[in-house]
């Protein structure tokens, strides 16, 4: 990580001299230890600053060759560190790089500081460039989906402008803060002292969390118990390692199932209540618990499909929203779906919401006939669980004769290869995905999509949660889908150049394949060649060689890969080549389906 020591500067820092120094006095005593920027000229007294005045140290410096990418390295570091990201844009059209990651981060409620170099906002300081790249005011750019932005205009304003974005931003429902600096305002030397809050007085901290009504509580606790089979499900909850105790503690005292959603992990895979893999058992519940799930409608099918055909009736099914959700809307955007199908809502922070449901159920289930359903609910869904696993086991030993690598055969053999690890999978295919083969201890283990759809997410993302993982003592890895990584491969160049290990592999079917999909759907119901379907959406002719990419940018790597009997042996040298602090990457050509 020490690559990058600033030369000639003495043994003691000097006391601020412009407004971007006492900026950055005050990034260090909020706790950023990372900063990620694409350079610009906007913000160059910050960047000074930081690097000649505050010694590349807490905050230090990342280098990324895209704002997209900057943004979505701080966004994957939030989430495997569990602390705030940070980031700094160029003006405008820094920022309109970076809106995407942005929104990304929006949709997954992700805490980050996000600065911007601004104007010059008196136009007797512009030069020509500056008209181009100014706006009134930048930060409408983003104010749809960020939770809080604001333009100080002056020195004072400014500090007390990252304090507060600061809290803001990590304050649950947690999300990004935009704040513009103005160049001039940054350059401006101080004249006397510019006060630094004490950030470490409450005032400045994350509010309490909050506690659901008592009254939801116990109508909650009632339906769990008195349901045939309840369903409990979560989201993202934060990426708050704690809440696995907590979720585990409510799972076992309901005597519910337990499902993970699409986008998150959080419940031991092995725990005998996960039936992830099972497709008949939310068609089955009579009452769901959603805890911090994005969108409720989806979770219980309220949608139709692509044609618009909706259920005729609402789901039968008793349906408990536990979450923020309420707080976290926009109007700008339908992220997080329909209106809620909630009976019961407790609006509350997850974690204190869920341990309020564990008190109030256990002290039901004291009553001999309650403790007697929920102990024959636990021993049903234990069997079911050990059936279902025991399918997928047998699934995965049919994969294990495939010559090819398949998705879900990529999944068995990269698991195979790091079993006895801990890791974090920074990310996923969504499609394909083998339930049952990857042992999740919970919430942690995966950090989740980029939530807001943004293909480009996944290499820097992954390169941010590498670098916390690997503080952490953890094995990184990600398997990125080709679409993400040829629109931001140059993110490896920043985990080369930082020295930060991790194993990427690519799953490499050379198409945007969501989309090949659609083009094949589209052309039965239209009745037409369903051939043509890869024209303007498959990467053939010539296919893009990632591993030569790869090398290109300094990394190990090896592929094209496509047998199993190579990838076995590739992957045992890139797991080698991490051990050792180096990024590693495999060009996995996966077999199409079709």
């Amino acid at each position: 990580m020490d690559v990058e020591q600033p030369a000639g500067l003495g043994d003691a820092r000097p006391q601020p001299q412009f407004v971007s120094d006492a900026i950055a006095d005050l990034l260090g005593a909020l706790g950023y230890e990372y900063v990620t920027l694409n350079p610009g000229s906007s913000f160059r007294g910050l960047h000074d600053s930081l690097v000649n005045y505050h010694r590349n140290r807490k905050p230090k410096v990342m280098l990324c060759s895209h704002e997209e990418i900057a943004v979505a390295f701080a966004h994957g570091y939030a989430k495997a560190a569990q602390r705030p990201g940070l980031t700094i844009c160029h003006n405008l059209v820094g920022l309109m790089h970076a809106s995407m990651a942005i929104y990304d981060a929006w949709c997954d409620r992700t805490p980050m500081l996000i600065l911007g170099g601004a104007g010059p906002a008196d136009p007797n300081w512009r030069r020509w460039i500056d008209f181009t790249h100014s706006a009134h005011t930048q930060g409408e750019l983003v104010r749809a989906f960020v939770k809080w932005e604001d333009e100080p205009a002056t020195p004072a304003a400014a500090i007390a402008s990252i304090a507060r974005g600061h809290r803001i931003a990590i304050t649950p429902p947690c999300g990004p803060v935009y704040i513009a600096l103005d160049k001039i305002l940054q350059e401006t030397a101080l004249t006397g002292p510019l006060a630094i809050p004490d950030v470490s007085l409450p005032r400045y901290a994350a509010s309490a969390p909050i506690y659901a009504d008592p009254q939801a509580i116990e109508k909650a606790a009632d339906a769990l118990l008195n349901a045939k089979l309840p369903v409990i499900t979560a989201g993202s909850l934060g990426y708050d390692p704690r809440a696995t105790r907590e979720i585990v503690a409510l799972v076992e005292a309901c005597g519910a199932a337990y499902l993970d959603t699409m986008h998150h992990v959080s419940f031991p895979s092995s725990h005998p209540q996960n039936l992830n893999g099972d497709a008949r058992v939310m068609k089955e519940a009579d009452v769901v618990l959603a805890i911090d799930v994005l969108d409720v409608p989806d979770l219980v099918g309220m949608y139709g499909d692509e044609e618009g055909r909706r259920p005729t009736s609402a789901p039968a099914v008793t349906v408990i929203d536990l979450s923020l959700n309420d707080f976290a809307f926009r109007s700008w955007s339908h992220v997080g779906g329909d209106l809620s199908p909630a009976d019961i809502r407790l609006v509350a922070d997850p974690i204190a919401g869920m341990s309020q449901l564990v008190e109030a159920v256990r002290a039901r289930t004291q009553d001999g006939k309650a403790g007697a359903r929920v102990k024959s609910r636990i021993e049903e869904l234990s069997a079911r669980h050990r059936s279902l696993r025991a399918r997928q086991a047998e699934e995965a030993a049919v994969r294990a004769k495939e010559s090819g690598v398949s998705r879900s055969r990529l999944v068995d053999m990269t698991w195979e290869a790091l079993r006895g690890r801990e890791c974090v999978l920074s990310g996923r295919s969504l499609k394909g995905w083998p339930e049952g083969v990857w042992d999740f201890k919970g919430v942690g283990g995966f950090l989740g999509a980029n939530v807001g759809g943004g293909i480009g997410y996944g290499p820097g993302a992954a390169v941010g949660a590498a670098l916390a993982t690997h503080e952490q003592g953890k094995f990184p890895v990600v398997i990125l889908g080709d679409g993400d990584m040829v629109m931001a491969a140059g993110a490896l160049w920043t985990a080369v150049h930082y020295r930060i290990p991790m194993l990427a592999i690519i799953d490499n079917n050379r198409s945007f394949m969501n989309d090949e999909e659609h083009q094949r759907k589209m052309a039965r119901h239209r009745e037409r060649p369903l051939e043509n379907a890869w024209i303007g959406t498959a990467m053939f002719h010539p296919e893009v060689d990632f591993a030569t990419v790869s090398r290109g940018f300094g990394a190990w790597a090896k592929g094209p890969i496509e047998s199993a009997k190579d990838f076995a042996p590739a992957l045992r040298e890139a797991i080698a080549e991490v051990d050792r602090g180096g990024v590693a990457v495999l060009d996995v050509r996966t077999v199409r389906p079709w």
